[in-house]
């Protein structure tokens, strides 16, 4: 069997990613269009090989090609993906405050949660304990599946519809007795969410935790969404009535920080059980006793 010579050795898998990220790179403020064999002339490329990713790109939306002069520029996708990251770059500095306010005015631990890169779950990325001796407890990093829980649900409720129909599609695992595991009776849920403009959650990640969120949105997406969580005991009607307000503040204040909005919010109707059976642990976090 004939031994490869060194330039036929099988490449990496990763070199196709690689090669798109340098043609991504090459489209600046000062060099905004470009042509196919320039690129491949510009990164000493195979035309073929520029051509393929290019138009890979373009199905894709992340470039567009000029229909007269067939020179490509950046596409709407990555626009988009240059303004979330932007966005999430710039959330925590400016997210801490209105948090650190929110968990003071509820008396609750305030979270705030992204999308995760793949966008099928979602990350804490900031929290604000309560100082009250009983409290939910929950770590920046910590992932949650987008169907259970008020934050995860105010942002998948906000989504674009082909990626809410795709997580929906998948299999929807149950983590408590209120967990929302029918495609049927989530897609009613996120309908009412967007309409009323809030999430609200009952024992869906942990026996014993509701919790309230509002989403941070684009014009097309969703940036993030800021929520509080609690013990059953401490709920009631009226006192979600007025953390709906503060919440939806909070949020509104981050969402003006990076140029972005909020959605209306209604109060009218609270989609919330009664108080349950008492604290236990689940995936979404834990209840600690404070020493003080």
């Amino acid at each position: 069997m004939p031994v490869p010579a060194a330039g036929d050795e099988p490449k990496p898998a990763f070199q196709v990613l690689e090669r798109t990220f340098r043609i991504l790179e090459v489209f600046t403020e000062a060099r905004p269009e470009w042509s196919t064999t320039d690129i491949a002339r510009a990164l000493r490329l195979p035309v073929p090989t520029v051509h393929r990713i290019l138009a890979a790109l373009k199905r894709l939306g992340y470039v567009s090609q000029h229909e007269d002069t067939r020179r490509f520029r950046l596409g709407a996708a990555a626009l988009s993906l240059g303004e979330r990251a932007r966005a999430v770059a710039d959330l925590r500095p400016v997210a801490l405050g209105p948090l650190r306010r929110l968990s003071d005015a509820t008396g609750e631990t305030a979270l705030l949660t992204v999308l995760t890169p793949e966008r099928d779950r979602s990350v804490c990325l900031e929290r604000v304990e309560t100082p009250q001796p009983l409290r939910l407890s929950v770590q920046p990093g910590r992932q949650l599946p987008l169907h259970a829980g008020a934050s995860q649900k105010a942002l998948l409720a906000f989504m674009p519809e082909e990626e809410i129909e795709r997580l929906i599609e998948r299999p929807l695992d149950r983590f408590c007795a209120s967990t929302i595991t029918d495609p049927r009776e989530l897609r009613r849920e996120l309908k009412a969410i967007r309409a009323r403009g809030w999430a609200s959650s009952y024992e869906e990640t942990n026996v014993g935790v509701w919790g309230i969120a509002v989403p941070v949105v684009s014009d097309s997406d969703v940036v993030c969404a800021v929520g509080i969580a609690g013990p059953s005991p401490r709920l009631s009607v009226d006192r979600v009535r007025r953390d709906v307000a503060l919440v939806h503040e909070a949020a509104a204040e981050i969402g003006r920080a990076i140029g972005r909005a909020t959605p209306q919010v209604s109060a009218a109707d609270v989609p919330i059980g009664p108080a349950g059976d008492g604290p236990a642990r689940g995936p979404g976090g834990r209840w600690e006793r404070s020493r003080a």
